[in-house]
């Protein structure tokens, strides 16, 4: 595993790892299950939402962005209202909206996971530093799980 830093971030201010997903919900049936599970990661200081977009192939092949208003959705999303970062350009959704059939929607979010928060709080309120961080490699992970299942 290898970690390159530019400069040792305080624990104070840590971010949380930042990822995006793009869900596509065929024939436009988004349901509100998901989203109120997203709430309530939300709520519980687990997850900060970063972006929320959802766009609809149009007719004459474009992206049209719509509203969470216009998807009949009975889960309210107004905490997302303005959750825009600027994250995510035509660009980006173009890239992620590849082969989207005309008649779904695309629900793309941009997230932060917050879940070690508390304890990078609890160690920081110690003197601890963090002195590293970065993603694991998923082919580094694969030979990893390989490898203990070799040795079993």
């Amino acid at each position: 595993m290898s970690t390159e830093a530019s400069q040792t971030p305080d624990l104070s201010d840590h971010l949380g790892p930042v990822s995006y997903i793009a869900v596509e919900f065929p024939r436009g049936d988004v349901g509100e299950d998901g989203f109120n599970r997203l709430l309530e990661l939300v709520d519980s200081g687990l997850v900060l939402v970063i972006d929320l977009e959802f766009v609809r192939r149009g007719a004459d092949g474009s992206l049209v962005t719509v509203s969470p208003e216009s998807l009949g959705l009975d889960v309210d999303l107004s905490a997302f209202r303005g959750a825009d970062a600027g994250l995510l350009d035509a660009d980006d959704l173009d890239f992620v909206a590849h082969g989207l059939a005309e008649d779904s929607v695309l629900a793309v979010l941009v997230y932060e996971d917050l879940t070690l928060e508390p304890v990078l709080r609890a160690w920081g309120s110690r003197g601890a530093r963090l002195v590293a961080e970065g993603p694991v490699a998923v082919d580094d992970l694969e030979q990893a799980l390989d490898h203990d299942d070799r040795d079993s």
